[in-house]
């Protein structure tokens, strides 16, 4: 299937896969797709997404068909499907 990817906020991660990118993969996950990032693109990716256990960062948040940010304890739970569009960005604060 091809899940169309977009990197806001993260540099890093644009330079890796492009600010907009489509990317093939087997069905799975959200957290399935995060890995297969970090699988294709190698530490560098790992570095930018991942904390030190190999979860998502918490400065990360993913955002699925702009329907929302998925929870955290759901990225494993939440099948995606061809065409599914998903923004991986930098959760920024101020004030």
């Amino acid at each position: 299937m091809k899940i169309q990817v977009e990197s806001l906020g993260l540099p890093s991660l644009s330079k890796l896969i492009g600010r907009k990118t489509e990317l093939e993969m087997a069905d799975g996950s959200v957290a399935d797709l995060i890995a297969h990032i970090v699988n294709r693109t190698g530490s560098k990716a790992r570095k930018v997404l991942l904390d030190d256990s190999g979860e998502l960062d918490m400065t990360i948040q993913v955002m699925l068909n702009d329907e929302g940010f998925v929870p955290r304890n759901k990225l494993s739970q939440r099948p995606l499907k061809d065409g599914d569009k998903v923004k991986i960005m930098l959760l920024v604060g101020g004030g």
